[in-house]
């Protein structure tokens, strides 16, 4: 009884206030409520229908494959693919398959980027003793496919085995930004042939990041890819490098440094003192590299 009299008291104060003049307080009150509640919900579903092209925006480019092999070429790199693939997963150096002492690197690249854009990074790798492979995502780089943590992950877990099984390891992960995100997400399979990890500008988890973005939505909850780097590396048990930018503007430096606190022993920090999120190569300090990977990677 006591329901239907609430419902009857809340028709009465509806018929009330449709029956005010347009102008009164009340109605204006009323009309402005209803705009903002309906803004609301159309920008959470607008970001909810666009969250793909906003964490992967280097799949929105039209770079065909001819046009990424030429750009991978000229960058001395070849493609290369596992078993069983007819498109190219990624590049590697010419002298791939020269030996390399300590092991392959899987370098995943960030969601701006392509893998091509890593060569100066496989140079590197390779004068410090390492093979690289530059992994590139579904959607990127005229690959066919949408990029995603349920389409990616599974993928860069089953290069690591070929190139486990192939007898090119041991095996390390080197992952930039979102590349980071995809590491770790990776490296929750604890049965995964890693045997260590080298992180850097990342993040605790994507929705975290999301939040920092759009604090007044709800993006939490809206988030289908998390890439929860706590929870996936919280069973991680072999070294583990981060390495962050103290004035990042992309992935704020308080989430970096949260990753960094949950993770499991060993793990080393290197902080690259005034670097962003993108100048970081030409801020950081010179030999970090080496010690990161003599962390990773100890010489023998």
């Amino acid at each position: 009884m006591k329901a239907h009299d609430d419902q009857s008291h809340s028709a009465t104060k509806l018929r009330k206030l449709a029956a005010l003049p347009w102008w009164h307080p009340l109605k204006i009150l009323a009309r402005l409520l209803i705009v903002l509640t309906v803004g609301f919900i159309v920008i959470c579903a607008f970001l909810y229908a666009k969250q793909g092209s906003l964490i992967y925006p280097g799949a929105g480019r039209s770079v065909t494959a001819l046009e990424a092999e030429r750009e991978a070429r000229d960058a001395g790199l070849v493609a290369w693919s596992s078993e069983g693939k007819a498109d190219p997963q990624g590049f590697v150096l010419k002298d791939f398959h020269d030996p390399a002492p300590r092991g392959t690197f899987i370098v995943l690249h960030g969601n701006g980027e392509y893998a091509w854009y890593h060569a100066d990074t496989a140079m590197n790798l390779r004068q410090h003793g390492f093979r690289a492979f530059l992994y590139e995502y579904p959607g990127y780089g005229g690959r066919p496919g949408t990029p995603s943590e349920k389409t990616i992950v599974p993928e860069v877990q089953a290069i690591i085995r070929a190139l486990d099984k192939a007898g090119l390891g041991p095996v390390y992960v080197w992952g930039q930004s979102l590349g980071s995100g995809v590491a770790a997400a990776a490296c929750a399979d604890e049965s995964l042939p890693v045997h260590g990890l080298l992180i850097i500008t990342p993040w605790d988890t994507l929705p975290n990041v999301g939040a920092a973005f759009y604090p007044f939505i709800p993006v939490r909850a809206l988030m289908i890819d998390r890439y929860d780097s706590v929870a996936n590396l919280a069973h991680f048990r072999h070294p583990i490098c981060l390495a962050r930018s103290d004035r990042d503007d992309v992935i704020p430096p308080r989430l970096s440094m949260h990753l960094y606190a949950t993770l499991p022993e060993p793990k080393k920090e290197i902080v690259f003192a005034g670097a962003h999120h993108n100048d970081w190569p030409m801020v950081a300090p010179s030999g970090w590299l080496d010690e990161a990977l003599d962390f990773i990677a100890p010489k023998k």
